[in-house]
């Protein structure tokens, strides 16, 4: 990152309005790990929940904090190794659960793109957190949700940052639910939080508040730009996905 936007985002973290939102994401995070036996943190890659991470694990050094290892297709091996070195660096109790087929394999078992169901991605990433809650007995996850990511995300206000799921008979905690992408580089900047070169190189083509990470192989946004934007920054990446579907050129 440019030392130009450190400082924006640094005087950013000076804002009355910010350090009020800090001070309430560790209010709901206190109120999470207070009120349930068994909180995790659902940890991405992506910069909301590197900052729920960090923030969480100042409050209590041994919470629990799960990855959903989506295998090949999923993260890439720079987000890996640079969160196994932060989980190393701070003892942190972290861990990565797969899910139960890789993202590639979903994939090449489809013959084409459009033939590809995004429910079958959806479903097997379910199978991955269902799996993470039995083998840790998780009672509440704390997310990196935020309401102005997306018009989808807007009925989470309405539960707040802590509420209680019937359905899913678990707690929910949304710490940075009303943050902006803005207020998210800052802490990440303040705090000298570790984030993966995904976003530097993606603000160059769009901005660090609405760059987003996720699985490299993910079709989000196909239409718009997603895979011109894996070819220019991760080639190799794109090279790969592009055998399994060729048809991905024509997005590009």
């Amino acid at each position: 990152m440019k030392e130009l936007k450190r400082e924006e985002f640094k005087l950013i973290a000076k804002n009355k309005s910010y350090k009020r939102k800090l001070n309430q994401a560790i209010s709901a995070l206190q109120k999470a790990i207070n009120t349930c036996d068994n909180p995790a943190v659902s940890f991405s890659f992506g910069k909301d929940s590197v900052v729920c991470v960090d923030i969480a694990r100042r409050i209590k050094s041994d919470i629990l904090i799960i990855n959903i290892d989506r295998g090949e297709g999923g993260d890439l091996q720079e987000a890996v190794d640079l969160y196994d070195k932060y989980a190393k660096k701070y003892n942190l109790n972290y861990h990565r659960v797969k899910t139960p087929k890789e993202i590639l394999e979903i994939y090449r078992d489809a013959d084409s793109l459009y033939d590809l169901r995004k429910k079958d991605l959806k479903n097997n990433l379910i199978k991955g957190i269902k799996k993470a809650r039995n083998k840790f007995d998780i009672k509440c996850e704390i997310m990196g949700l935020r309401a102005e990511e997306s018009k989808n995300r807007n009925y989470l206000r309405i539960y707040g940052t802590l509420h209680y799921s019937k359905n899913e008979k678990i707690y929910k905690c949304k710490p940075v639910l009303h943050w902006t992408g803005r207020e998210i580089w800052a802490y990440i900047v303040d705090n000298d939080v570790p984030y993966i070169s995904w976003y530097d190189k993606m603000a160059e083509l769009t901005s660090y508040e609405k760059a987003r990470y996720s699985n490299w192989a993910g079709l989000f946004m196909a239409r718009k730009g997603r895979f011109w934007k894996l070819k220019q920054n991760y080639p190799d990446e794109f090279n790969m996905l592009s055998k399994i579907f060729p048809e991905v050129r024509n997005y590009v």
